[in-house]
This record gives C-alpha cells, sequence and structure tokens, in this order.
C-alpha cells in the first residue's frame, strides 16, 4: 500500500491574518504605548528560527505584530489545545503543540516538516513563562536543534512586557507604560554550520536574558493595584523569614509579622529590605536548602478527559519532593495512580501561580493544585529550580 502523505502545516490564512493585524496593532499602541524595531524583518525569509524572550503571557501577540507580514510559526504548549477557551484559535493559528519538559518525539517531526514548508519558527526557548520579570535558562536541546536546523537565527524582545503584563497579576489588571519589541539577527545559516553547539547556546542564552525591571527602571506603569496577586509568588517573608503569611492587595504587600510594604507605579518596593519584587523573589528561592528541605503537600488533580480537554476537578491526592525523587499518589477519574520518578528528570515545573504547576506522566498533563492553599505552588517551582541550578555548578 502507498504511504499516506503527511498533510501539511501550513500556516494561518492570510486573508485572516491581514484583518487581525490592525485591530492588534491599533489596540497595543495605542493602549500600551508598544513601539517596534522591525527593519530586518523584510530581510526575514523562511526557514528561519527566531528565539524570542518569554516573560509575560502577551509574548505571542507581541511577537507577531513585531514580525508582521510574516506569519510565524510557533511552537507552543499543550496546554493551549487542551482548554476549550483557545484550542479552535491553536488550530487556526497553524501551531505546534509541544509536551513541556518531558520527551515528545512529534513536535522535533513538526518542526523538520516547518522547515520543509519554508517556515520562521518562533521558539520560546526557556521552555515555560517566567513567574517574575527575569528569563530562565534555555531547556536542555535547543541549541542542538538550532544546529540541526542549520536555518537564519534571530532574536526577539519585548521590553516593558513583564512591567505590562505580570503573570502574577489579576484577571483584567495591566499596567499602563511603555514596551518596545525588537527582532535582530544572531547567526546566517552559514555561521550556524560552522557554530558548535555549546555556542549556540551561549549567544541563545545572551540573546534572550533579561531583567524588565532593570530595563524599564523610571519607566511608570500606572495602576491603583499594583501589587494584586503579587502573594501569588512571594511566600516567604524577608522580615519573620517565614512562610504563609504574605498577602497583597491594592499596592501594600503585607506579612503577618506586621511587615507592610508598598509596590509603587515604577515597580519600586518601599519598606522592604529589597527595592524590586524580582529581588525578593530570588532572595526566597536562593534561601531553599534543597539538600535539607523536602515538600508535601495534599493536592486536587486536574487530568483531561475523555473528550481531550482539562478537567480541573479530575482527582486528588498527595505530592511529594526531595532533592531525589518526586512522589504522586491519588485516584485520578476513579483510578488509582502513582508514580515516582527522580526529580532531577522533570527539570521544571510549568506554573499558572497561585493555582497549580504541572507534570507530565506517560505523556499525560496533570496540573497539581496544592491544598489548602493553592498559593504554595510557587515554592515547588522554585525548589525545582534551585536544584537543577545546583546540579549544572
Amino acid at each position: 500500500m502507498a504511504k499516506k502523505k503527511n498533510k501539511k502545516l501550513g500556516k494561518v490564512n492570510p486573508l485572516l491574518y491581514k484583518c487581525i493585524y490592525p485591530v492588534f496593532k491599533r489596540k497595543y499602541i495605542k493602549k500600551y504605548n508598544i513601539t517596534f524595531d522591525k527593519e530586518i524583518v523584510k530581510d526575514i525569509k523562511g526557514p528561519a528560527v527566531v528565539v524570542a524572550t518569554h516573560t509575560c503571557d502577551m509574548d505571542h501577540i507581541l511577537s507577531a505584530l513585531t514580525l508582521y507580514p510574516i506569519r510565524p510559526t510557533y511552537i507552543v504548549s499543550e496546554h493551549f489545545i487542551r482548554n476549550r477557551s483557545t484550542a479552535k484559535l491553536i488550530k487556526l493559528m497553524h501551531v505546534i503543540t509541544k509536551k513541556m519538559f518531558t520527551p515528545d518525539v512529534s513536535t522535533i517531526k513538526n518542526i523538520l516538516r516547518a522547515k520543509k514548508e519554508n517556515a520562521v519558527i518562533v521558539i520560546f526557548p526557556e521552555g515555560r513563562l517566567s513567574c517574575y520579570g527575569r528569563t530562565l535558562p534555555v531547556t536542555d536541546g535547543t541549541a542542538e536543534l538550532i544546529k540541526k536546523l542549520g536555518v537564519d537565527l534571530y532574536a526577539w524582545k519585548a521590553e516593558g512586557a513583564y512591567c505590562a503584563f505580570p503573570k502574577w497579576r489579576e484577571k483584567g489588571e495591566d499596567r499602563i507604560g511603555k514596551i518596545h519589541a525588537s527582532v535582530k539577527r544572531l547567526l546566517t545559516a552559514e555561521e550556524v554550520a560552522k557554530t558548535d553547539v555549546a555556542e549556540i547556546k551561549a549567544i541563545t542564552e545572551n540573546a534572550i536574558r533579561h531583567d524588565d525591571e532593570v530595563a524599564m527602571q523610571g519607566v511608570e506603569f500606572k495602576c491603583e493595584t499594583m501589587a494584586n496577586g503579587v502573594d501569588k509568588i512571594l511566600f516567604k517573608c524577608p522580615k519573620c523569614l517565614q512562610e504563609g503569611g504574605i498577602t497583597a492587595e491594592g499596592n501594600r504587600i503585607r506579612c503577618t509579622c506586621g511587615l507592610d510594604a508598598e509596590l509603587d507605579t515604577f515597580y519600586r518596593l518601599h519598606g522592604a529590605p529589597f527595592n524590586s519584587v524580582n529581588e525578593w523573589f530570588a532572595w526566597q528561592q536562593d534561601s531553599i536548602d534543597v539538600e535539607t528541605e523536602s515538600l508535601k503537600t495534599t493536592a486536587r488533580l486536574g487530568c483531561c478527559g475523555a473528550d481531550g480537554f482539562m478537567d480541573e476537578h479530575a482527582g486528588e491526592g498527595e505530592v511529594y519532593m526531595d532533592k531525589d525523587v518526586f512522589k504522586l499518589a491519588g485516584v485520578v477519574h476513579g483510578e488509582p495512580i502513582e508514580f515516582s520518578v527522580k526529580s532531577e528528570k522533570i527539570s521544571a515545573f510549568p506554573i499558572t501561580p497561585g493555582e497549580h504547576f504541572d507534570i507530565y506522566h506517560n505523556g499525560n498533563l496533570i496540573y497539581v493544585y496544592p491544598t489548602p492553599d493553592s498559593r504554595t505552588s510557587v515554592k515547588w517551582v522554585c525548589y525545582l529550580d534551585k536544584l537543577m541550578e545546583n546540579k549544572k555548578k
């Protein structure tokens, strides 16, 4: 029998893209004061790869506006295709979905198909969205993939994107300031061919390395409730050194011990021993001793149902992690589930701050909602990040 030909990945409908672009451009320029440095875009021809910083959940829109009229092919998390509200849009955009921090051969195959179709492929090489305003390390295998593709390599960055849309913000509470998006070339295809993997990784990491609070120092981001939601990522008090007592409301960040700090519209902290949220977050992660500490929680579990969409109330269980092992035991969709894996094999936890962190088991996406306080999910992220940082030293 003749082999069935692979269906083309394709690109978003050009007419649809042309109609949507001016609507989004008008909104973001008028409301969020976005400017673009995109002179080089006219010279970008597929196949090509664009590595992009990922500091806010609007990065796909911001990068698409920067790269227009190119219709890029995005590599996005499987989360979007498992969400009823985003699944249809994802299909319209002809993206490549990826299982995060777990082997996914189908993603590599689709990327190679995209190259054959002369696509401009956008990769967020951190592998997940940072929950604070600093970029994360480039995931293992990214440089090897760039080397294998052997095409022109570009970098995209949006300064001010995190400050306008921090991942921890409450829904609808964006900050109005300035955003500057830019794209530049890192290496030509010929240069990629001559450059070893280690140097490609270094070039990529340097291109996306970014601290948005530092880059936007002195720029005001207007919002009457600047601190709302920041207690989703700040879990340790620098005054009493205890965890679980931090709350945030309006412009204030408070602890039960009496700490009372203010986050102003320039992202400066007052009344705390840190100048910024980023510094506070980095301090609390650095203070974790992964050699002696372990984590344990009861949890609500989310998992995809028979319809392929995420069921956020699929079950419940207990979760444990130390420097050696991660364990989960419970019930999902009425069936027992139990597994353990070496902690370092997980690499990283994607997170929705204040709600859940995510892990894969046998190729299945699982949401872990710590109970009784789902805000503690961020400590699991910090613990694993600290562990992986120590492993690389």
